[in-house]
């Protein structure tokens, strides 16, 4: 009998209380809380990082292409337009580019032997020459096919095969008047080259574009970018190297001298939040800040015009 008293005296001393289950339950809540915090923000870190790890090796590429096709540019002295840029469009301008940002640049259009050109046609035929007639355009429109896709600034680029261009641009076909004389809408068949055509799916080069710009420096001292308003850099309007100086602001190619790229990109999870700009307390310059990404490169003109 006394034996048994102290077994279930023991037993009673040994098991929790009812104040301890409790502290134990809200210390287990709390660090159960912790850890699925810490996990919910490393994986809203991750997806940031890797959502602008993605947009910045696209941003590259583009930046890449752009280099490439500006440092092997080739220059004519034949009274026909060889480089063209193009200034930003009123919003909501019928037939133009969608941007809110009116700094941007629209367009660039040139002619360079690329590396990437086609070198058989769609029947393994040989395609002979190597300069190609190139286009890049800056469009707001939607990222995929599909009533619910979203709008979003891209980047495209337009690569026409040296045959073509040829025939189009640059050959016997290739007069002043209505041709390589402007590159707004050169060739025979101006389907090739207008912006629409720019601007089709299959020429997508890189999206979440939030700053393209493009600026040309020439040598004549005043180390200031060809055709900018004072005190800004903004395009005052569409200039070409070369071409009629009536219909456009011609600038003698035998003055080239190099040109600055800027090209911004934001993540997916950016683009989002500037989407909703209005709902947020950051500003569209502090989204760009955490979650964009600009790269800046000066590109020397190798060739001389001939």
């Amino acid at each position: 009998m006394h034996t048994l008293k102290l077994r279930t005296r023991n037993t009673a001393k040994r098991a929790f209380t009812l104040i301890e289950i409790m502290v134990a339950t809200v210390i287990m809540v709390v660090l159960v809380g912790l850890v699925i915090q810490i996990t919910s923000e490393v994986l809203k870190v991750w997806t940031r990082s890797s959502g602008k790890l993605a947009a910045n090796a696209e941003a590259r590429i583009a930046m890449d292409l752009i280099t490439q096709d500006l440092e092997t540019a080739v220059f004519r002295n034949n009274g026909q337009q060889w480089l063209r840029v193009e200034a930003p469009r009123a919003t909501g301008a019928s037939g133009e580019v969608k941007l809110q940002n009116t700094e941007q640049t629209v367009g660039l259009k040139l002619f360079s032997p690329a590396l990437d050109r086609p070198k058989e046609d769609a029947l393994g035929v040989a395609i002979p020459g190597d300069i190609c007639a190139i286009g890049y355009r800056l469009a707001y429109k939607k990222s995929y096919a599909g009533t619910n896709a979203p709008e979003v600034y891209a980047l495209y680029r337009r690569l026409i095969d040296p045959k073509l261009t040829f025939d189009e641009y640059m050959g016997s076909g290739a007069t002043v008047n209505s041709n390589q004389g402007s590159l707004a809408a050169p060739g025979k068949n101006n389907a090739n080259w207008t912006n629409s055509s720019i601007e089709a799916d299959s020429n997508y080069l890189v999206s979440n574009i939030v700053e393209f710009k493009v600026f040309i420096y020439l040598d004549d001292g005043s180390d200031e970018p060809v055709n900018v308003t004072p005190g800004t850099f903004e395009l005052a309007s569409d200039y070409a190297f070369g071409g009629d100086p009536v219909t456009d602001l011609a600038v003698r190619m035998d003055q080239l001298l190099y040109a600055d790229i800027i090209l911004t990109v934001i993540s997916d999870t950016g683009l989002e939040m500037l989407n909703n700009l209005d709902k947020i307390p950051e500003s569209a310059a502090e989204i760009v800040q955490q979650h964009g990404e600009t790269f800046a490169r000066r590109v020397n003109f190798m060739a001389r015009p001939l």
